[in-house]
């Protein structure tokens, strides 16, 4: 499966640059992108989450007590500068949402496939298949977090 780049255009962001850096004249800027960003990249992957559950390779007849689909995860966080080494992650960036499954051979041979094995890939597809609300959400969740966090911050300075 061939996954074609996407572009996306989001408005806005200059406003919310502005915002953030009027945060960080008072406040760690970091603490306000966790409280802001970072909980709303998370709750913008819900979709690609409840895909993963449904749609990660599992194995009935697998002999360990662990399969694929029980490893499925999310994580939101600010990059590290381990996370910049991506190709995937600028270094502008303020924070980013990961959706995974445990590193192993089995992951790795469905997603990309081997010499022997088509690839079957199901976490590319979970993101790419819902990627309209995951950005629908994220606009949402950053509309709310952001006013709310001003309202907070406004309390902290008086």
């Amino acid at each position: 499966m061939d996954y074609p780049n996407k572009t996306v255009q989001l408005e806005g962001f200059a406003e919310f640059e502005e915002q953030l850096l009027a945060f960080g004249e008072s406040f760690r800027v970091d603490s306000i992108a966790r409280q802001t960003v970072v909980k709303a990249a998370l709750a913008a992957m819900a979709p690609v989450l409840a895909q993963l559950q449904v749609t990660t390779p599992y194995d009935p007849k697998g002999k360990g007590p662990i399969h694929l689909r029980d490893t499925v995860r999310l994580d939101a966080r600010i990059p590290s500068s381990y996370d910049k080494k991506s190709n995937f992650v600028n270094e502008t960036d303020a924070a980013i949402a990961v959706a995974s499954v445990k590193k192993s051979a089995v992951s790795l041979a469905n997603e990309f496939g081997t010499k022997r094995m088509a690839a079957q890939p199901f976490l590319r597809r979970a993101l790419y298949g819902n990627i309209n609300a995951v950005l629908d959400i994220l606009k949402v969740e950053l509309g709310s977090k952001i006013p709310e966090m001003a309202a907070k911050l406004a309390k902290k300075r008086k």
